[in-house]
C-alpha cells in the first residue's frame, strides 16, 4: 500500500511539471507574438515620421518661396 501511494505522488508531481512546462511555453510564445507586432508597430511609426518630415521639409521650402509683394 505504501509504494501504491508513492506511486501516485510520483505521478502527481509528473503531471504538475508538465503543466508548469507547458504554461511556460505558452508564455513564452505568446511573448515573442507580441515582440513580432511592437517590431511591425515600431516600422510603421518610423515610415509615418519620416513622411511627416519630409512633408514638413516640403511645406517650409515652399513657404520660403512666397512672398507678400506678388
Amino acid at each position: 500500500m505504501e509504494n501504491a501511494s508513492k506511486a501516485l505522488l510520483i505521478a502527481a508531481a509528473v503531471l504538475v511539471v508538465i503543466l508548469i512546462i507547458a504554461f511556460g511555453m505558452r508564455i513564452f510564445n505568446s511573448t515573442s507574438d507580441v515582440s513580432g507586432q511592437a517590431d511591425s508597430t515600431g516600422k510603421e511609426l518610423t515610415n509615418q515620421a519620416s513622411k511627416a518630415q519630409n512633408a514638413a521639409s516640403k511645406a517650409i521650402t515652399s513657404a520660403g518661396n512666397w512672398s507678400f509683394m506678388n
